[in-house]
């Protein structure tokens, strides 16, 4: 029986506004109302700076029609496990440490100017670096990946960059070749990977 509380009781499906307790048809309606939101923030992006509260916004903004917890860190989760395609599990710390890792990162990133100022190459290094510490602290109970693939876009285009993670999502196996890189960039601090895909997909914004 799961001991999730954000499940319903014996399930692994995630309590949700519309009480729909079928794993895959949540799946399903998570998919549509995080696609039609993603699409909303495009004709009005969030404003202010690429801060903690940002992060936790863009959260907010993308799953807020389906999940009360939409833009709140993941609370007595304990360590979280993920499943991957190519056989492997990850697992995540204790949602405890959340709060101070988060703290940590942000103040590291304003630190940095949120990345103003950089040339492209070295942008991409920065990028890949907070990226990888965001997804390995891994905030929220769910929709980590499409939060933090939004705000990344956000941040590129604050630096003047257009970061374009479409081609990434485009097949399975680029989507397979971007956990792999994400996975390698937390478990082994090896971010070669995750910069090359991100580099390869990042561009100057044109005047």
């Amino acid at each position: 029986m799961s001991l999730d509380t954000y499940c319903y009781p014996g399930t692994t499906t995630l309590r949700n506004k519309f009480n729909i307790q079928n794993e895959q048809e949540l799946k399903a309606t998570e998919a549509r109302v995080a696609a039609l939101a993603l699409f909303v923030l495009e004709d009005e992006p969030l404003q202010g700076p690429m801060n903690e509260s940002r992060l936790r916004a863009t959260h907010g903004a993308i799953f807020s029609e389906i999940y009360e917890w939409a833009g709140n860190y993941r609370e007595d989760t304990g360590r979280m496990t993920k499943g991957r395609e190519a056989g492997y599990q990850v697992t995540y710390g204790d949602s405890e440490y959340v709060p101070g890792q988060m703290e940590r990162i942000f103040r590291e990133l304003e630190s940095q100017d949120f990345l103003n100022q950089f040339g492209i190459d070295e942008f991409a290094e920065r990028l890949t670096y907070f990226y990888s510490e965001i997804d390995s602290t891994h905030p929220f109970r769910d929709g980590n990946s499409r939060t933090l693939r939004k705000f990344t876009a956000d941040l590129a285009l604050a630096a003047g960059y257009a970061l374009d993670w479409e081609p990434v999502g485009s097949t399975r196996q680029s989507r397979n070749s971007l956990y792999v890189a994400r996975d390698y960039a937390f478990q082994r601090r090896e971010y070669r990977r995750l910069r090359d895909i991100i580099r390869a997909n990042l561009s100057p914004l044109q005047p």
